[in-house]
């Protein structure tokens, strides 16, 4: 049974919301316009850029597509925030992706894929997401909110992995004056997803 801290437990509403089950439907746009748009793909220089040693269940695109929009969903800097460089979310969201059922892996790599590529035609930007600058990336994921439901679900799922990976750090806490969950302090033991109780019907319902 998985702790309340835990990644997993911590990307349940994901889960629940289906937004990774979406980013199937993103496979399948990309298969539908492979001729036309992989043709066209270039490589970015980025690709080429080293990742850690300790990654073990990102891979190098999915990292630098991570890596890339940490500085714009995280604009801790000048603030009484821990800069995003002393919390380790990207090795998080490495540990996240870890803990995904192999179906829900694959159809979120699908997706991750859609949004670095999608910037090419979304937009008209002509790059992929991982080579646009600050103020690019932001109009980007402020474009697919307000899209269509692949985009807004694609978009999701970036913004949940960096907020939950960054805010689960205890570190992240007192300048919000946060002091943990209630279930720590009070020893609340975790029923992970354990129904609620449902009550016996009474004689008058029955009748």
């Amino acid at each position: 049974m998985n702790s309340p801290d835990h990644p997993v437990t911590a990307l349940a509403p994901v889960s629940r919301r289906r937004f990774l089950r979406w980013t199937l439907l993103g496979a399948a746009s990309v298969t539908a316009v492979g001729a036309g748009v992989v043709a066209v793909l270039r490589r970015s220089p980025v690709d080429d850029m080293p990742v850690p040693d300790t990654l073990r269940h990102l891979s190098a695109s999915e990292y630098h597509l991570f890596a890339r929009a940490l500085p714009v969903l995280l604009p801790v800097q000048g603030t009484a925030l821990p800069a995003v460089s002393d919390i380790p979310v990207l090795e998080t969201i490495d540990s996240m992706i870890g803990m995904l059922a192999p179906g829900v892996r694959k159809e979120l790599a699908a997706g991750l894929t859609l949004f670095d590529h999608g910037a090419l035609v979304s937009g008209w930007h002509g790059k992929r997401f991982v080579d646009l600058d600050d103020e690019a990336v932001h109009d980007y994921f402020e474009r697919w909110s307000r899209g269509n439901t692949i985009q807004k679900a694609l978009a999701t799922v970036v913004k949940k992995f960096v907020y939950v990976a960054y805010w689960r750090d205890p570190r992240t806490w007192p300048a919000i004056e946060f002091d943990g969950p209630v279930s720590d302090r009070w020893g609340i033991p975790s029923l992970g997803n354990t129904p609620l109780p449902v009550e016996p019907a009474s004689a008058g319902e029955n009748a």
